[in-house]
């Protein structure tokens, strides 16, 4: 998905504090599946997406009838604008896109009465071609700049009136003008040799013969695969086209991708034989493994025991070549093997994985494509929306369907951000904040939902599941684990019911009016999952649903009360004794790494052999320790002592957290006097204060020789990984 600009994200309100944006959350998290046929239980491939972005506005789902565009097609003005001269009077074609109805101004650029499309990511059109794109990829800074972006900067520095495509208009482009995969393909390709690109991402064309993949990382360049159905991928965010023969009658690539690699200096491969590693050449390559990677690898094959460095070291493990060993060209392949033949609710508890699954996640679409049917039932399309935790995936015919769900298409105002909680319904996040210096930073609140919020399908259930993962938040005490239980169960019971429900093809063969039928079912479907919604909404935000807090000593009111309720929620902590946190006791080393080894799920570590003469085997920290020296979070105080029982300061606590974050670069400036430079861990303070888990001791002061409390602990462990 795109990571916004800046000037997109800074449209807000006024607060006390100063200027607030709307937008929530971060947007680089949009996660992508595809399956052969050959692996799949029902012999049907899979393509699914979701999207991260954790929007206030609504999102609406429609039908675009046949000649809705036509003549020139004009872009968002956001982004440059992009125009293309259509050859034809566009196909129908569904579409999902943000909510710019409800108030006449388009929410990406502020155009009132806008004509262009806001936000469009998937979409089926009547001729069968499918198309999924906004999953956002990132070229190297040496490849961009060697071809560079063909954004709104590049054309007034080149003096040209020609902006190349933004990743939300390329479904709309594609559905409206092409008749197969094939020819959607060669469609956005003519579009990147001739235009460029804004952005880089990655992008599926397809419809019931053929499945093509695109990537591309700069400016104009690009690599086209034709996938089989003898594989399976994942690409949460990251350029996955590895190493591979351009030769390939299933590879299309820019003429230039060689050239353009070689002339930035990144250039991986063997130019004699036409060989890239496209991922190698032109992708922004990371010390982190994204844990959507790791996470959805071990979940697809349980032999698998992938962590991050074991997939940095070798990319191997899940990108995309078509040469064996010795450079032979092979039949496009990864090295990524299910344990099992999959079937939907393995695609679909996919999305539900902790890394995946959470409060910003917007829609998801999976396309099911159907080899041997008529192209009007030859795609089944899958949707959800909100947490892919917490909702159902409705299905349909989208060549059958005539008409949406009303409840698809009711208008709202885009939720309100403030960091005061609202009377009315709200759910939790962060957003943009500009304090009296003019600089901006990242402030948590509330999100105050629209009036008629229930009679949006995509509000109901976006504000389900915020509610859901920002209980302890909104009210100061979590939901009890039995109503989220219960919660779980109920959508998981609906699931199977609208399996059942869906209307077959039998069923259609024999019906007077197919598309009467298809449409009708979907209706049914959608306002049946809608009204559950609705009603699990109204069960979670009554008070018998919370959990009360435990601890006499955590006060409702206190700085750490969420933080308390979070650690004993997530089972970091049990708390002193059955009724005492003990909140202003200090920390000690041990405590603190075994609050992270819990936190992070109380992984199994890989060695066995302490080096800490002074860590027993016995002892309940132990585990942690091992699996902190592992991952590199603490070396200890020597090669033979770790320190248990010492008090943790608030310098190592911190570093211990930015460590377990990978130890991320920070751009902020150093606002304490205490922090010297070149300080072990300045780095992590002026990350953690970048990031919200820390302000500080003061303004200009931060303590780090200072003790770390039992409740300051807990409370930056809750600031940096509930989010």
């Amino acid at each position: 998905m795109k990571n916004f600009t800046m000037k997109r994200v800074l449209a807000g309100v006024l607060c006390a504090a100063g200027v607030i944006a709307s937008a929530l959350t971060t947007a680089s998290a949009c996660t992508t599946i595809y399956a052969g046929a050959n692996l799949t239980q029902e012999n049907t491939r899979f393509i699914a997406r979701s999207e991260d972005y954790g929007s206030d506005m609504n999102k609406l789902w429609f039908v675009s009838e046949a000649g809705a565009y036509s003549g020139t097609y004009r872009g968002c003005p956001e982004y440059g604008p992009f125009t293309y001269e259509l050859s034809h009077p566009s196909y129908r074609f569904t579409y999902f896109k943000n909510d710019n109805v409800y108030n006449g101004v388009c929410p990406e650029c502020g155009e009132e009465n806008a004509q262009h499309a806001s936000y469009t990511e998937f979409g089926t059109n009547e001729k069968g071609v499918s198309v999924s794109a906004t999953e956002t990829l990132y070229g190297n800074e040496k490849v961009t700049e060697a071809d560079p972006y063909r954004d709104a900067e590049w054309a007034e520095a080149n003096k040209s009136e020609r902006i190349g495509i933004e990743e939300t208009d390329i479904p709309t482009i594609i559905l409206a003008g092409a008749s197969s995969a094939r020819e959607g393909v060669k469609l956005l390709l003519d579009i990147y040799e001739n235009y460029g690109c804004v952005a880089a991402s990655g992008v599926f064309v397809c419809d019931k013969d053929e499945v093509w993949y695109v990537e591309n990382c700069s400016g104009t360049q690009y690599v086209a695969i034709k996938l089989n159905n003898n594989m399976i991928f994942l690409e949460p965010n990251m350029a996955v086209i590895g190493r591979v023969n351009l030769d390939d009658e299933n590879v299309i690539a820019s003429k230039d991708l060689i050239a353009v690699a070689k002339k930035a200096g990144t250039f991986v491969g063997d130019e004699a034989k036409n060989i890239i590693d496209f991922r190698a050449s032109y992708a922004r390559i990371s010390e982190k493994m994204d844990q959507r990677m790791i996470d959805g690898l071990n979940y697809l094959n349980a032999t698998y025991k992938y962590d991050s460095d074991a997939l940095v070291a070798d990319n191997t493990k899940f990108t995309i070549s078509n040469l064996d060993a010795s450079d032979k060209l092979v039949a496009l392949y990864t090295n990524i093997k299910a344990d099992r033949k999959l079937d939907k609710d393995d695609v679909f508890g996919y999305y539900k994985l902790s890394s995946i699954g959470k409060a910003s996640n917007q829609e998801i679409e999976i396309f099911q494509l159907f080899k041997d049917r008529p192209v009007e039932t030859a795609t089944v399309g899958w949707v959800g929306v909100g947490n892919m935790s917490y909702n159902v995936f409705v299905p349909y015919y989208p060549m059958l369907i005539d008409g949406m769900y009303k409840g698809y298409q009711v208008s709202t105002a885009s939720a309100k951000f403030t960091t005061e909680k609202p009377d009315t319904f709200c759910t939790y996040g962060t957003s943009w904040a500009q304090d009296a210096e003019g600089n901006w930073q990242r402030v948590s609140g509330f999100k105050a939902y629209p009036s008629n919020w229930k009679d949006s399908y995509y509000f109901t259930f976006e504000g389900l599941g915020g509610y859901i993962a920002n209980a302890d938040k909104i009210t100061g005490k979590p939901l009890k684990a039995e109503a989220k239980a219960c919660v779980a169960d109920q959508l998981a019971a609906l699931q199977q019911e609208l399996y059942k429900d869906f209307v077959t093809t039998d069923q259609l063969a024999k019906a007077d009016d197919a598309r009467a039928l298809t449409t009708e079912n979907g209706k049914t479907m959608a306002e049946k999952a809608h009204k559950l919604g609705a009603e699990l909404v109204e069960y979670i935000t009554k008070d018998e649903a919370l959990q009360p807090s435990v601890f006499t000593d955590a006060k409702e009111g206190a700085y750490y009360v969420d933080a308390v309720n979070w650690a004993v929620d997530k089972k970091v902590t049990s708390g002193k004794t059955e009724t005492t946190f003990a909140p202003n006791d200090s920390c000690t080393r041990a405590q603190a790494v075994t609050f992270l080894w819990r936190a992070a799920g109380s992984p199994e570590p890989t060695a066995s052999e302490m080096t800490f003469t002074d860590v027993k085997a016995d002892s309940y920290y132990d585990k942690a320790v091992l699996w902190a020296v592992e991952n590199k979070i603490t070396s200890g105080m020597s090669d033979t002592l770790f320190a248990p029982d010492a008090t943790c300061s608030r310098s190592q606590i911190v570093t211990f957290l930015y460590r377990m974050q990978n130890s991320p670069e920070s751009k902020a400036e150093n606002p304490f006097t205490d922090v010297k430079a070149d300080a072990y861990y300045a780095n992590a303070v002026l990350w953690a204060v970048e990031n919200g888990v820390t302000t500080g001791a003061s303004a200009t002061t931060f303590d780090p020789a200072g003790d770390c409390t039992r409740g300051q602990i807990v409370t930056f462990l809750y600031r940096c990984l509930s989010k």
